[in-house]
């Protein structure tokens, strides 16, 4: 009896620990969770890592700073050429001008119409020639049409023919006319009269050349005393 006490009282107290709450038992961790050690929070190493790279100048510099080797040639470019063209030369023509050309040049044939200027005191032109017959003179002649200006000459200008010739291709040489004939074409340019022209004055008229008939001629010159000179060219059609 008292052996069947004690088993009863054994599973009486086995059923009691059976229905209260035991110790909680910790719950598995799923498989596919993540840990405490897997988190999205960096780890010290890693924001270490990261930080050295950002601060660290060498990727920046790398990207930025370009490659001497593929750097631009500082030597010019032959579409840069400094060198003129032939288009914009920078010669000087050799048409002649139609102003007032300098003394000094007396070696080149201006053209009709140009001016000789004598030290900014007299002007010298020739204005036109032809070959014409005057009576009373010989062979054939050519006049020149001149025009000389005394411009600040205070003591006066005397004007002559003596101080032009005319010029053949092979340095001929054909001095105005001395023949004084009847039949002149006016107006004639003065010759020896005595008359002096005053600043501000001047005179034109035709000079008169006896030349063979079959005289080529290159130009006319002028020449004064003072050594003063300057070459005009003829018309074509002398």
């Amino acid at each position: 009896m008292k052996r069947l006490l004690t088993l009863l009282s054994l599973m009486v107290l086995s059923a009691c620990t059976i229905g209260q709450p035991g110790t909680p038992i910790a719950p598995t961790t799923p498989s596919g969770s993540p840990s405490v050690t897997d988190s999205a929070w960096p780890s010290p190493s890693d924001s270490a890592a990261s930080a050295d790279d950002s601060a660290s100048p060498s990727s920046s510099l790398d990207s930025a700073s370009p490659d001497p080797d593929d750097s631009t040639s500082l030597e010019p470019s032959e579409s840069a050429s400094t060198e003129p063209s032939e288009s914009a030369s920078t010669e000087p023509s050799s048409t002649p001008s139609a102003t007032t050309t300098p003394l000094g040049s007396a070696g080149a044939f201006r053209a009709p119409g140009e001016v000789l200027d004598l030290n900014g005191e007299v002007t010298i032109t020739v204005l036109d020639s032809k070959r014409a017959k005057i009576s009373g003179h010989r062979a054939s002649q050519v006049l020149v049409m001149a025009k000389t200006c005394n411009v600040a000459a205070i003591a006066g200008i005397e004007l002559t023919w003596d101080s032009w010739v005319l010029l053949g291709p092979d340095s001929e040489e054909y001095p105005a006319s001395t023949t004084h004939g009847n039949a002149e074409p006016v107006p004639v340019y003065p010759n020896g009269s005595g008359r002096l022209y005053k600043p501000g004055q001047c005179a034109k008229g035709w000079i008169v050349f006896d030349v063979p008939t079959d005289a080529k001629l290159s130009g006319v010159r002028y020449m004064n005393s003072n050594g003063d000179s300057g070459q005009w060219r003829l018309n074509a059609n002398i």
